[in-house]
């Protein structure tokens, strides 16, 4: 039960990390007033609910007003007109509370979430590589190999440690398991690498109680992750931080 609910509050970390980044994304644009939305007159009683949602998160293509049975969905058409209301079913609630997130990255809500996440995990990784010149994070990770530690996870950013070489410490991604809603259940146990794969799949525990080992891999479309020599394979305990450790530390870097 413990592990399933560190499961769900990885999930939904990982999720508050990308809208926060998001609406970092959109900090210069500019935010219409009440006053400039174009709403047909069955949206007029949301104007101002919808210029403060805009207000936050002026890239919205569509926005959730109201809570329960009195929530409607409100459509952009273009610009800053928007459509009438659309009562709002769960699907309908769901696909406007995830497009905070997904329009920000100019995806759609109703986009399959799964493939959705993964193509921002893409887009946020440079963000990511460039935790590495932050001095609390050099810091952590000094500390980290002063202990042994040579694979630390925080979120689905895994700070790895590369003996190989004068690499050191580089960014790689934890991938997203094939269970259907994201929340497999990581189990103990360590990381063979036979390759210089910049995906980690950590150990972890399927519906049906299969157990996938930990390794490492490229994802489809970077063609075969580079092999390491045999005496070169690494197997490799890994410690998992705080899951929000990251949106803390995202919050650090300056955005150009």
């Amino acid at each position: 039960m413990r592990k399933a609910l560190e499961a769900k509050e990885r999930l939904s970390n990982e999720e508050l990390l990308m809208l926060k980044e998001g609406v970092r994304r959109h900090a210069k644009d500019p935010r219409p007033l009440a006053s400039d939305l174009q709403l047909p007159k069955e949206s007029e009683e949301y104007r101002d609910a919808l210029a403060k949602q805009l207000s936050e998160m002026p890239y919205l293509r569509s926005a959730l007003i109201g809570t329960g049975y009195s929530s409607h969905v409100l459509y952009r058409e273009k610009g800053l007109r928007w459509a009438k209301p659309y009562t709002a079913g769960r699907r309908g609630a769901q696909e406007a509370y995830r497009a905070r997130t997904a329009n920000a990255y100019d995806f759609n809500g109703s986009d399959h979430w799964g493939k959705t996440k993964a193509k921002i995990r893409e887009i946020l990784l440079p963000r990511a590589n460039q935790l590495l010149k932050l001095a609390s994070v050099q810091r952590l990770l000094d500390e980290a190999l002063q202990r042994g530690e040579r694979v630390l996870v925080a979120g689905d950013v895994v700070f790895w440690y590369e003996d190989d070489g004068s690499v050191g410490w580089q960014i790689k991604s934890v991938a997203p398991s094939d269970e259907k809603d994201g929340t497999a259940i990581w189990k103990e146990g360590s990381i063979l690498s036979k390759n210089h794969g910049r995906i980690v799949v950590l150990p972890y525990i399927k519906e049906d109680g299969e157990t996938v080992s930990g390794h490492t891999k490229n994802v489809a479309g970077d063609g075969p992750a580079k092999p390491r020599h045999p005496d070169h394979f690494v197997t490799l305990p890994f410690r998992i931080l705080k899951s929000d450790l990251m949106i803390g530390l995202f919050g650090e870097l300056p955005y150009e």
